[in-house]
């Protein structure tokens, strides 16, 4: 079974993920001439980066591969090609891989598209694949864009495609870095690739027993980046917007339907469906400077609308540079957010359930179920990369928000 994210396809590696990889390939080969690809370290990405390139050469289109890098590394050097394709699976285990691909200006492309009929070119047409050195383009561009960082930091790259970059920029702006699971390896042996509180354990310990700065982590392909205070403290995705939001004075942002209502308290909030390509294309479309997901993305629309989780870290390490960034967050207002995950086997069934559970509610319908209760909210809404239902519940008083979560739970597990 195969499952469609906001920016892209990820499934268990299969004869049909292969066969999808094709399809792609050839769709995109008929319509454009130059593609740049690269992919992340899991052990099936040079398989799939062989099946595109021979295809859209096949089509007649140039290929430029980019090499094993971050994806918003892939995304920045697609300024200077018709489309970026990045193989990749993000944060899910290694066994799973995907495809996103990208804009010039570094927004996700949301539909994949699919054509079967490969047209294939005369043999003196085919095109030509050549290799380009898009990560030392990423990381002049970040330097030039960044200050100087006096600063103790401790870097879990999740043994992910950050491994090649992160630590490297971190030590040219003159950070001292202390690394951990930065050596790249596609079976993510240090821990899972999501850069949940969980998965954070030996990060939190090693920056407060380094008596560290900052701790800075990514996710496996480089798109998510979560920030650990000197004092061990786990930020959430929400807290890293707000706390950007509010040193930048933005006044109007862009974040998906299950982001916390914190970000209400320092700016207008533009609601879109969940995905960093949902939010990137909202900001676009209405113009908007900043955006991203309580996931750990972030997105700068005057830098790229890519969620760079480099960018973000440089970004981050320069506030914690002139602001007490602990006391800060203590005056943040408080809620309680429960996030659960229900698994299904069938979808129809579920779906009915829900629509029992809301009907007697005002529902917004941007992506799932959303409803505002009295003190709080919750949304209901089916994963786009596993068979489950995601469930999140927020109130500013705790009891409200288990008592809600309670509810959803009895009714649909019914």
């Amino acid at each position: 079974m195969k499952f469609y994210g906001s920016s892209g396809v990820r499934m268990r590696w299969s004869r049909e993920l292969i066969e999808l990889t094709k399809d792609i390939a050839v769709s995109i080969g008929k319509k454009y001439d130059d593609v740049l690809i690269a992919s992340d370290f899991r052990t099936t990405s040079d398989s799939l980066v062989s099946i595109i390139s021979g295809y859209l050469l096949a089509e007649g289109s140039n290929v430029y591969y980019g090499g094993k890098v971050p994806t918003p590394t892939l995304a920045y050097g697609t300024k200077n090609h018709s489309i970026g394709i990045m193989i990749t699976a993000s944060h899910n285990p290694p066994e799973y891989n995907g495809i996103k691909l990208w804009n010039p200006d570094g927004s996700g492309i949301v539909d994949l598209p699919q054509n079967r009929r490969l047209r294939s070119a005369s043999w003196n047409k085919v095109g030509k694949f050549m290799i380009e050195n898009i990560l030392d383009m990423h990381r002049n561009a970040l330097i030039r864009n960044a200050k100087n960082l006096n600063l103790k930091i401790v870097v879990d790259c999740a043994n992910g495609a950050t491994s090649v970059l992160t630590p490297f920029v971190l030590r040219d702006l003159g950070a001292k870095v202390i690394t951990l699971n930065c050596h790249p390896q596609g079976d993510f042996p240090g821990h899972p690739s999501e850069p949940t509180e969980e998965n954070l354990r030996a990060l939190v310990r090693v920056v407060k027993n380094s008596n560290a700065d900052l701790g800075v982590a990514h996710d496996g392909d480089g798109d998510r980046f979560i920030a650990v205070m000197k004092n061990g403290r786990v930020l959430s995705g929400d807290e890293i917007l707000a706390i950007f939001t509010k040193y930048y004075g933005f006044r109007k942002i862009v974040a998906p339907v299950d982001s916390s209502m914190l970000l209400e308290n320092f700016a207008h909030v533009v609601r879109c469906k969940v995905g960093d390509a949902n939010v990137s294309q909202t900001m676009k479309s209405m113009n908007i400077e900043f955006g991203g997901e309580n996931s750990g993305t972030q997105i700068f629309a005057g830098w790229r609308y890519t969620p760079d989780a480099i960018y973000a870290a440089i970004k981050f390490s320069e506030i914690v540079m002139r602001e007490n960034v602990s006391e800060i967050l203590e005056n943040f207002p408080k809620y309680h957010t429960i996030r659960r995950s229900i698994p299904y086997k069938n979808r129809e069934v579920m779906e009915r359930k829900i629509r029992k559970l809301t009907k007697a509610h005002d529902v917004e319908r941007i992506d799932g179920y959303r409803i505002r209760v009295e003190g709080g909210w919750f949304l209901i809404r089916f994963s786009g990369t596993e068979p489950k239902i995601r469930i999140t519940v927020e109130a500013e008083d705790r009891n409200l928000a288990e008592k809600i979560l309670h509810m959803i739970t009895k009714n649909l597990s019914m």
